[in-house]
C-alpha cells in the first residue's frame, strides 16, 4: 500500500505478541517485520534493504530511549519488490522487544537500487536521502500477552522518478507510509485487462492509499476504517477510468466487486 496524494502497496507488516503466561521480569514482545508492494508501470524493480531500527521507549522505574535493530539477514539484500503483490510478504527481520513503547521505525537501505523496462536495466541513484536512512514516526504501546500489526508501504509511483531524457535515467527517491495495523480492513479485489499497468488508489478525508495488480489481475489493500472513494486508473488512453464509493466504517474483510476496464467509445 502507498501514500498518493509504492498502494505498492512496496510495505512492511509488523507483528508483535508475548507469549509467556507467566509472570515475567522481564517480559518481550516479539517483533516480525515484513514487506509488500507492487511495481506499477515497471517490469520489476529491486531495493536493497539492509534492516530496520525499531525505536522504543523501555518501560521500568525509569523510561529509556533503546534502539533494536532488525537485520535483513539474507545473502543478497536486493529484493524483487515486483513480486510481492497480491497478498505476498517478505519477512525482513524479527527479534524480541521490551514492553514499552514504539516511537520510530527507521529503513535502512543500501545503494544498489534498480530497474527494468523490458529488457533494458536503469540503475535507480538514490536522489533525496543523504544517510540510505528513511525514518517514520509512530506510536504503539507494547503490552505483554498482545499482538500489535504494523504496515510498511512503500510507494514506487512517488520514489522513481525520471531524472533525464537522452540518455533516459531515473532517480530513486524513498517514500514510505507507515500505517497501525490495529483495526485495518483487508480488501481483495481483481481487474481487467492484466495486459494494463493500472493503479488503484483509495481515498478518504484523512488519507490516501494505492496499489497495483499482479500477474493474474488481483490487488489487495489493507486501511483503516473509514468512507473511501476508489479510483482505477488504466493508464492508457484507450480505456475509461473508473470510480465508486466504499463505506468501510463497519466492514472487517471484504472482497471488492471484479474491474474490467471499457474501451472509451
Amino acid at each position: 500500500m502507498k501514500k498518493l496524494s509504492f498502494y505498492p502497496l512496496i510495505c512492511l507488516f509488523i507483528v508483535l505478541f508475548s507469549a509467556c503466561e507467566d509472570p515475567d521480569s522481564n517480559p518481550k514482545a516479539l517483533l516480525n517485520v515484513l514487506l509488500v508492494d507492487s511495481p506499477a508501470q515497471w517490469d520489476s524493480v529491486f531495493v536493497e534493504i539492509e534492516g530496520v531500527d525499531i525505536d522504543v521507549l523501555v518501560q521500568g522505574r525509569e523510561t529509556q530511549a533503546q534502539t533494536f535493530y532488525l537485520e535483513y539477514k539474507s545473502g543478497n539484500k536486493r529484493i524483487k519488490v515486483s513480486e510481492l503483490v497480491g497478498g505476498t510478504q517478505l519477512l525482513l527481520g524479527r527479534n524480541e522487544l521490551p514492553i514499552g513503547q514504539i516511537t520510530n521505525a527507521t529503513i535502512i537501505l543500501g545503494d544498489n537500487h534498480s530497474m527494468f523496462i523490458g529488457e533494458n536495466r536503469y540503475d535507480l541513484e538514490l536522489s533525496g536521502s543523504d544517510d540510505n536512512r528513511v525514518s517514520l514516526s509512530t506510536s504503539i504501546t507494547l503490552e505483554q500477552g498482545i499482538s500489535y500489526d504494523i504496515i510498511l508501504d512503500i510507494d514506487l509511483e512517488r520514489s522513481i522518478v525520471q531524472t533525464s531524457e537522452s540518455p533516459l535515467t531515473y532517480g530513486f527517491d524513498p517514500s514510505f507510509k507507515l500505517v497501525k495495523g490495529t483495526g485495518l480492513v483487508e480488501l481483495n479485489g481483481n481487474l481487467k485487462p492484466t495486459s494494463l499497468y493500472p493503479a488503484i488508489y483509495m481515498r478518504s478525508e484523512k488519507d490516501t492509499f494505492s496499489t497495483h495488480i499482479n500477474s493474474t489481475g488481483e490487488y489487495s489493500f489493507r486501511v483503516p476504517k473509514d468512507n473511501y472513494v476508489l479510483y482505477y486508473n488504466p493508464k492508457n488512453e484507450r480505456y475509461q477510468d473508473t470510480t465508486f464509493s466504499l463505506d468501510l466504517t463497519a466492514v472487517r474483510d471484504s472482497s471488492l466487486r471484479d474491474i474490467t476496464f471499457k474501451v472509451k467509445p
